[in-house]
């Protein structure tokens, strides 16, 4: 390998690696060998096994004799390669922070089981976690990938920790569920915060000063940062703060888990008894059968409403809109979101009307309704109907002008700049008459002005789940509605409280597909005028 002449295929660069490390004393130096060349090579292992006979580039061999030197000197393979995988994920890892390992998996199941607990108290919307120490980050960002729409507060006491746990939250796209805070256990979580908390999870500093000083690895101690592995004389020291801290963080039934030092998890759970107020204290094994993990449930019943669903809410005068919440409603459609809001009729799902909006899609899987169909548009009350119809009959003018804005929504032939995914498909029998859209202009000041900040129509449909009855207002609305809409705005009770009349305009003459708000005896009348 030192022989740049020399030409290396994969089989023979595992072979000499794997001798190299073994005479270097790396335990398992088959795999270091394999993972280091996975990096290099930016193959799999699978991949590695199946092109035993390829060659490496020069840069490829340079690349691996550098990492071969760092991982015999004693270095990490997760620092080496500078990534890690944990449970769903993969993570970035970086000296001076803590690398995860296979057993703190078993701590995520534990808060797992108290996310699905608190969730399930609360009707399906997913509570709030406060984690401490969170170093890579792969405890909260584990817990807001597999349980989405939980609310993630993660702290640690470390600058690098802060920045690296920052990094991979924003690559797995999670900015939304986990907020990441530098401070001393939960100093620097909002005050506001505190008390509701469903899970307090860590896994602390817990190796006793004399056993990291003459039993761990050299490859342990001499590379991870000390402030994440000593944990005082007993190993408990950061875990007696965190039981002082739960009564203060936790809601009623909330839980509090924590990994610890294999020996002392008697002396932990003793800790946790002493102190009042806890319904239940429990010992759990790691994956190799060691004591590991402390599981302990607060008294009372874990709350009926979550504050998460707190969190997406803002309030709003229909009549008399603050600027500043349509600004915050505007923006979140405008990045693609789905918002549960309040119209004069009853309250709606809408999302903006731009080509390949994540948020359109998302709509009928909130609802659990077919693709295949289409959402109405509310449009602007002046002149919405002539920018976005096409050939519009007199008689749907007519009610436009005596309707609108109200509840009644009109099908008419689309303009053809009309995006196809948000049309009705043409009559097969008549492909020749074009597409459809469905129009409204609904009387509320809040949609007008919104349709205004937006710059966009708003196809929408009423907040409920299929076959279930439409909410007339935000506390009417379905837990599971609540969870997967990224805002909700709550007018207070809806003016009518009654879905829309929905009138066929693509005729001679209207046909009246749905009865609601607005009789559709008046609407033939004035059709017919």
């Amino acid at each position: 390998m030192t022989n740049a002449e020399t030409t290396w295929n994969i089989k023979q660069i595992i072979d000499w690696t794997c001798g190299y490390l073994e005479r270097h004393g790396d335990e398992h130096p088959r795999l270091s060998a394999e993972w280091l060349l996975c990096d290099v090579m930016g193959l799999s292992r699978v991949e590695l096994y199946v092109n035993f006979d390829r060659p490496l580039t020069a840069d490829e061999r340079a690349r691996m004799r550098a990492a071969v030197m760092r991982r015999a000197a004693g270095e990490p393979l997760q620092y080496v390669t500078g990534e890690t995988a944990f449970r769903h994920i993969v993570l970035r890892c970086e000296k001076g922070v803590l690398i995860p390992r296979p057993e703190t998996e078993v701590l995520v199941d534990a808060a797992l089981e108290g996310v699905d607990a608190a969730t399930a108290a609360a009707s399906g919307v997913p509570p709030r976690v406060l984690e401490v120490g969170c170093g890579t980050g792969c405890i909260s960002l584990s817990i807001a990938y597999e349980r989405k729409g939980t609310r993630v507060v993660a702290t640690d006491l470390s600058p690098k920790a802060i920045d690296l746990a920052t990094r991979n939250r924003d690559s797995l796209d999670l900015a939304d569920s986990v907020d990441i805070v530098e401070c001393d256990l939960a100093s620097g979580v909002d005050p506001a915060l505190m008390g509701s908390f469903a899970v307090l999870v860590s896994n602390p500093p817990y190796i006793p000063t004399d056993v990291l000083e003459h039993e761990v690895p050299a490859e342990v101690k001499d590379n991870e940062p000390e402030l994440a592995l000593d944990g005082g004389a007993d190993g408990l020291d950061v875990f007696r703060r965190l039981v002082d801290l739960a009564p203060e963080a936790l809601c009623p039934g909330g839980m509090l888990c924590c990994e610890l030092y294999e020996g002392h998890l008697d002396e932990a759970a003793n800790i946790v008894r002493a102190q009042e107020g806890w319904a239940s204290v429990e010992v759990r094994q790691d994956l190799t059968g060691r004591p590991r993990i402390l599981v302990a449930v607060r008294g009372g019943s874990l709350p009926s409403f979550s504050p998460v669903a707190d969190d997406k809410l803002v309030r709003i005068d229909p009549a008399n809109p603050d600027p500043d919440v349509v600004e915050r409603v505007a923006s979140v459609l405008r990045d693609g979101g789905v918002v549960a809001l309040p119209t004069d009729s009853v309250y709606g799902l809408a999302c903006a009307v731009v080509p390949d909006n994540p948020g359109h899609r998302r709509i009928f899987y909130i609802k659990k309704r077919d693709l295949r169909q289409t959402l109405p548009w509310f449009v602007s009350r002046e002149g919405g109907l002539a920018r976005w119809g096409s050939g519009v009959p007199d008689y749907a003018l007519r009610l436009a002008e005596r309707f609108w804005p109200g509840a009644l929504t009109l099908v008419v032939r689309a303009d053809e700049e009309i995006d196809p995914e948000y049309l009705q498909a043409a009559d097969p029998l008549r492909p020749e008459a074009g597409a459809t859209v469905a129009l409204r202009a609904p009387g509320s000041d809040f949609i007008e002005a919104l349709l205004d900040a937006v710059g966009t129509p708003l196809a929408q449909t009423s907040a409920n789940l299929h076959g279930r009855p439409a909410a007339a207002s935000a506390d009417e609305l379905d837990p599971a509605i609540i969870r997967d809409v990224d805002l909700v705005v709550d007018g207070g009770p809806a003016l009518l409280a009654e879905a829309s009349t929905i009138v066929d305009c693509t005729g001679p003459e209207p046909r009246v597909l749905r009865a609601g708000a607005i009789d559709p005896k008046s609407v033939l009348t004035v059709a017919g005028e």
